[in-house]
């Protein structure tokens, strides 16, 4: 039995042996360079001392890795130029522009409304994931729960509409930074167009995108969208999701809504 766990040590020791033989560690440490599988192993590693084995194949070197500039697609510009002044033919340069950041993807194109002073405009980020229309902006219980919003400030339905930055939900539900101000800027100059009376913001990524810092509770003045018709008071929100899931948001919120309120009746 002893003799058994001798030989089962030996091995052991013989194979932890053999590995470091294979991987060209023979010999003490040392600072200078030493060859990796191409020097010949110490004859005391060998599987028969003293016998001559054969010199492994010479490995020729690698050539150099060259590391080249990695090409990166570039972000997408501001829009460079002049955006068609009227509303109809600003919405038909959006349909039909192929340099449009939607151009490329999938899903119903759902342009803002050809309306013009509205009493109230909703902005959102980008339409619904199962939107087909200007109808469908949002999901079902978010349109009502901002029909109510605007009930709140005396609208109804036809006083209201939706609106959103990206016409076409992009690829994995996601704007980048660079895409976003894009179409913020684009939704700046629909806003000169239609002239509407008030805009709520709804998400955080829009508001910083169209005003930057939101509306904080405790300021007594609304921030305001700067642009060719001179500029839209707006009131930035969190997300409807967002509203509806946590009522110290919603009551936070409608002191803005009641700022509102005061410029749309003013």
């Amino acid at each position: 039995m002893r003799g058994r766990e001798q030989s089962s040590l030996e091995e052991a020791v013989r194979s932890y042996a053999l590995w470091w033989r294979d991987a060209g560690l023979h010999c003490a440490t040392e600072s200078g360079a030493h060859g990796w599988r191409t020097a010949r192993p110490a004859p005391f590693w060998q599987e028969t001392p003293g016998a001559d084995r054969a010199q492994p194949p010479e490995i020729s070197a690698a050539p150099a890795l060259t590391t080249a500039p990695v090409a990166h697609a570039p972000a997408p510009a501001s829009i460079a130029a002049p955006m068609p002044g009227d509303l109809p033919a600003f919405l038909a340069w959006l349909a039909s522009d192929p340099d449009q950041p939607e151009a490329t993807w999938s899903g119903p194109q759902i342009l803002p409304p050809l309306r013009e002073q509205m009493r109230l405009l909703f902005i959102v980020e980008m339409p619904w994931a199962q939107a087909s229309d200007g109808e469908t902006v949002l999901a079902p219980e978010q349109r009502h729960f901002v029909e109510a919003m605007a009930a709140s400030l005396g609208l109804n339905a036809d006083d209201m509409a939706i609106a959103s930055l990206a016409t076409r939900r992009p690829p994995g539900s996601l704007l980048d930074e660079a895409t976003l101000a894009r179409l913020a800027e684009r939704m700046t100059h629909y806003l000169g167009l239609a002239r509407p009376g008030g805009a709520v913001i709804l998400s955080d990524r829009t508001s910083r995108a169209l005003i930057g810092a939101p509306w904080r509770p405790g300021m007594d003045i609304l921030p305001e969208i700067a642009h060719s018709g001179g500029g839209t008071s707006a009131v930035a929100l969190p997300g409807p999701d967002l509203l509806m899931n946590r009522p110290a948001a919603k009551a936070r919120s409608w002191q803005a809504l009641r700022l509102l309120h005061g410029v749309l009746n003013g």
